[in-house]
Protein backbone atom coordinates (compact mmCIF):
# COMPACT_ATOMS: atom_id res chain seq x y z
CA UNK A 1 0.00 0.00 0.00
CA UNK A 2 1.27 3.34 -1.01
CA UNK A 3 0.72 6.69 0.72
CA UNK A 4 0.38 9.59 -2.08
CA UNK A 5 0.73 13.34 -1.08
CA UNK A 6 -1.65 15.79 0.25
CA UNK A 7 -3.41 17.13 -2.67
CA UNK A 8 -5.65 20.55 -2.83
CA UNK A 9 -8.78 19.06 -3.48
CA UNK A 10 -8.11 16.38 -0.77
CA UNK A 11 -6.93 19.21 1.85
CA UNK A 12 -10.21 21.29 0.52
CA UNK A 13 -12.44 18.32 1.98
CA UNK A 14 -12.27 19.12 5.46
CA UNK A 15 -15.56 18.03 7.47
CA UNK A 16 -16.48 19.72 10.98
CA UNK A 17 -14.88 17.03 12.84
CA UNK A 18 -11.04 17.77 11.41
CA UNK A 19 -11.64 21.80 11.46
CA UNK A 20 -12.23 21.62 15.19
CA UNK A 21 -8.63 19.95 16.16
CA UNK A 22 -7.24 22.27 13.78
CA UNK A 23 -8.15 25.14 15.42
CA UNK A 24 -7.77 23.47 18.67
CA UNK A 25 -3.89 23.03 17.72
CA UNK A 26 -3.41 26.77 16.50
CA UNK A 27 -5.21 28.16 19.56
CA UNK A 28 -3.57 26.17 22.28
CA UNK A 29 -0.12 27.13 20.55
CA UNK A 30 -0.83 30.30 21.59
CA UNK A 31 -1.68 29.10 24.81
CA UNK A 32 0.83 26.75 26.17
CA UNK A 33 3.33 26.40 23.26
CA UNK A 34 3.99 23.50 21.43
CA UNK A 35 2.51 21.60 23.82
CA UNK A 36 -0.87 21.21 22.91
CA UNK A 37 0.11 20.87 19.10
CA UNK A 38 2.05 18.21 19.48
CA UNK A 39 -0.80 16.58 21.21
CA UNK A 40 -3.11 17.17 18.19
CA UNK A 41 -0.58 15.88 15.95
CA UNK A 42 0.18 12.72 17.75
CA UNK A 43 -3.54 11.80 18.11
CA UNK A 44 -5.54 12.87 15.02
CA UNK A 45 -3.22 13.94 12.69
CA UNK A 46 -3.66 10.62 10.55
CA UNK A 47 -7.29 11.22 10.41
CA UNK A 48 -7.26 13.38 7.56
CA UNK A 49 -4.71 15.14 5.11
CA UNK A 50 -5.97 18.55 6.20
CA UNK A 51 -5.60 17.71 9.96
CA UNK A 52 -2.32 16.38 9.37
CA UNK A 53 -1.17 19.57 7.77
CA UNK A 54 -2.58 22.42 10.41
CA UNK A 55 -1.64 19.98 13.21
CA UNK A 56 1.85 19.91 11.88
CA UNK A 57 1.73 23.50 10.83
CA UNK A 58 1.10 24.68 14.52
CA UNK A 59 3.69 22.18 15.43
CA UNK A 60 6.60 23.73 13.04
CA UNK A 61 5.60 27.50 14.30
CA UNK A 62 5.50 27.10 18.04
CA UNK A 63 8.48 25.08 17.95
CA UNK A 64 10.49 27.78 16.03
CA UNK A 65 8.86 30.65 18.14
CA UNK A 66 10.67 28.40 20.86
CA UNK A 67 13.80 28.10 19.48
CA UNK A 68 14.13 31.95 18.05
CA UNK A 69 12.59 32.46 22.24
CA UNK A 70 15.46 30.33 23.22
CA UNK A 71 18.00 32.05 21.41
CA UNK A 72 16.75 35.02 22.93
CA UNK A 73 17.48 33.87 25.75
CA UNK A 74 20.43 33.28 25.36
CA UNK A 75 21.03 36.60 23.96
CA UNK A 76 20.00 38.11 26.85
CA UNK A 77 21.82 36.20 29.38
CA UNK A 78 24.97 36.68 27.61
CA UNK A 79 24.32 40.73 27.64
CA UNK A 80 23.26 40.27 31.11
CA UNK A 81 27.31 39.58 32.13
CA UNK A 82 28.04 42.73 31.01
CA UNK A 83 25.13 45.22 32.19
CA UNK A 84 21.37 44.11 32.94
CA UNK A 85 20.58 47.65 31.20
CA UNK A 86 22.07 46.39 27.97
CA UNK A 87 20.11 43.16 28.19
CA UNK A 88 17.04 44.31 28.83
CA UNK A 89 17.63 47.01 25.67
CA UNK A 90 18.15 44.82 23.19
CA UNK A 91 16.80 41.17 24.02
CA UNK A 92 13.22 42.56 25.62
CA UNK A 93 12.45 43.88 21.72
CA UNK A 94 13.93 41.24 20.36
CA UNK A 95 11.36 39.00 22.71
CA UNK A 96 8.47 41.38 21.68
CA UNK A 97 9.17 41.41 18.33
CA UNK A 98 9.02 36.99 18.33
CA UNK A 99 5.91 37.03 20.11
CA UNK A 100 3.66 39.22 18.04
CA UNK A 101 5.09 37.47 14.78
CA UNK A 102 4.14 34.60 16.20
CA UNK A 103 0.90 35.56 17.57
CA UNK A 104 0.21 36.96 14.25
CA UNK A 105 0.87 33.75 12.10
CA UNK A 106 -0.94 31.53 14.18
CA UNK A 107 -4.40 33.55 14.46
CA UNK A 108 -3.67 33.41 10.27
CA UNK A 109 -3.26 29.17 11.02
CA UNK A 110 -6.44 29.69 12.88
CA UNK A 111 -8.84 31.97 10.43
CA UNK A 112 -7.64 29.53 7.43
CA UNK A 113 -8.43 26.36 9.51
CA UNK A 114 -11.96 28.03 10.35
CA UNK A 115 -12.10 28.24 6.59
CA UNK A 116 -11.38 24.76 5.34
CA UNK A 117 -8.25 26.23 4.17
CA UNK A 118 -4.29 26.29 3.74
CA UNK A 119 -2.23 28.58 5.49
CA UNK A 120 0.86 29.61 3.41
CA UNK A 121 3.76 30.42 6.51
CA UNK A 122 6.82 32.29 6.04
CA UNK A 123 9.92 29.40 6.35
CA UNK A 124 11.49 32.03 8.56
CA UNK A 125 8.65 31.42 11.44
CA UNK A 126 8.29 28.01 10.44
CA UNK A 127 10.89 25.85 9.55
CA UNK A 128 9.56 22.43 8.49
CA UNK A 129 10.85 20.35 11.96
CA UNK A 130 7.63 17.98 11.63
CA UNK A 131 6.42 16.76 8.22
Amino acid sequence: MTSKPASEADLARAGDSDIVPATFGYLGAIVLGPVIPVIVYATRSRRSPFLHYHAATAVNLSLTATLYGLCCLILGGLLALDSITVALVVALPIALVIWASMLRYLIRGVISANRGERAKMPDWICARIVS
